[in-house]
């Protein structure tokens, strides 16, 4: 079949998780014969050259007679089979859609975000600020209106979901539980038929006692206030670095709160803790023996399952559905209840206090290629 996968950003190897997990998933699939391209609306650049990469012609806005024109052109001229629309849980999925694009393509909507995101723990996505007292009164009816800001996000998540599956053929989601939750949103398609596919692994276990672990404790991820909150983890560093002087917290990544996250650390007063920027994961993962995400919501953060593969436990808030399914045992990795910061910093300090016991792996063989590309070609050979 002849594959085209969009996302906003150019889908690279080593940006964020969704891109990672779509690049993996195209070369795969390339593996097995399609032909695959890209497509996204922004610019990127040192490109890989193994598929080609297309761009919108229209940059400043994707829904516009402009991208349309060349999207619907681009697939009766190159015969395009499918659509895989990685950004389905933005709102992308009201452009990639048969009510609005005149294509022969099937469209695949492909959630990578908990269904229920923005939706469970409203209150967490409250920005708090008590600086000033405007800024205090500001907070409070923030606060206030709660309840009415809450109504209007699930009226519109409700709207988004029955409209995507109307304009989609096929919609996948990372979790049987995120394809009940949609169900429960917004009713039973009209038209998409509804699938449960995991992301792949982005690396192969190690072998046991191959990585030489120091006493390292590591974030991995972008540094957004919303949803990922590093603040808590540098709350959580402040509790329990006191106990344990020789450890250190390696923090990889960016963002737009970097700058905000080195004050908050130099206020605190934090000891050991490196921002080391965007960088590969995979020797940090080698060397640390605690993973943290103490993120609001997630999807089915690939990060985990990069920890596990490399015998690093993975701590993480249980804040969205698919976290028992990638944490379902202590043996495994540790599950805080949200957002208790005394409860995270608990389970931390027992983890640094003894010897490391890398993690139980058995979990990941669901994420291995054998058993999620054959699901995949299920849903790509199936008729709408």
């Amino acid at each position: 079949m002849n594959l085209i996968f969009y996302f906003d950003h150019p889908i690279l190897p080593h940006a964020g998780g969704t891109e990672r997990a779509a690049y993996l998933l195209a070369e795969a699939l390339s593996r097995h014969g399609h032909r695959v391209s890209f497509l996204s609306l922004r610019r990127g650049d040192s490109l890989p050259a193994s598929a080609p990469y297309l761009y919108l012609p229209r940059t400043d806005t994707l829904s516009c007679a402009e991208n349309r024109e060349y999207v619907e052109t681009l697939c009766a001229g190159q015969g395009i089979d499918c659509i895989i629309n990685c950004g389905a849980n933005q709102d992308d999925s009201f452009f990639f859609s048969h009510e609005r694009l005149s294509v022969q393509a099937s469209i695949i909507s492909w959630i990578s975000f908990d269904v229920r995101t923005g939706l469970d723990y409203f209150s967490a996505l409250l920005r708090k600020d008590f600086s000033t007292w405007g800024n205090a009164v500001k907070t409070l009816l923030r606060r206030a209106i709660l309840p009415y800001r809450k109504y209007q996000a699930v009226s519109a998540k409700r709207k988004k979901y029955r409209d995507m599956f109307r304009g989609s053929d096929k919609v996948v989601f990372l979790s049987s539980r995120y394809a009940q939750d949609a169900l429960q949103l917004a009713g039973t398609p009209e038209r998409a038929r509804l699938y449960s596919i995991p992301n792949l692994l982005t690396y192969e276990p190690a072998e046991t006692g191959s990585c030489r672990k120091e006493n390292a404790v590591l974030y991995v991820g972008r540094l957004v206030d919303s949803p990922k909150k590093v603040d808590r983890l540098l709350h959580v560093w402040k509790r329990v670095r006191p106990r344990h002087p020789d450890w250190s917290l390696y923090l990889l990544g960016d963002g737009p709160e970097r700058a905000a996250l080195e004050r908050l650390a130099a206020r605190l007063k934090l000891e050991n803790v490196h921002f080391e920027g965007a960088q590969d994961p995979a020797p940090y993962y080698r060397k640390a023996r605690i993973l943290c995400l103490t993120s609001t919501h997630e999807g089915m953060p690939m990060v985990i399952n990069e920890a596990l593969s490399h015998g690093c436990i993975p701590v993480a808030f249980n804040s969205f559905h698919a976290a028992a399914e990638m944490l379902p045992d202590r043996e495994t990795g540790r599950l805080i209840p949200p957002f208790s910061l005394r409860l995270f910093a608990r389970e931390l300090d027992e983890l640094m206090s003894g010897p490391h016991v890398p993690p139980r792996t058995d979990v990941l063989t669901r994420y291995q290629p054998e058993k999620v590309i054959p699901q995949w070609l299920e849903c790509l050979q199936e008729q709408p």
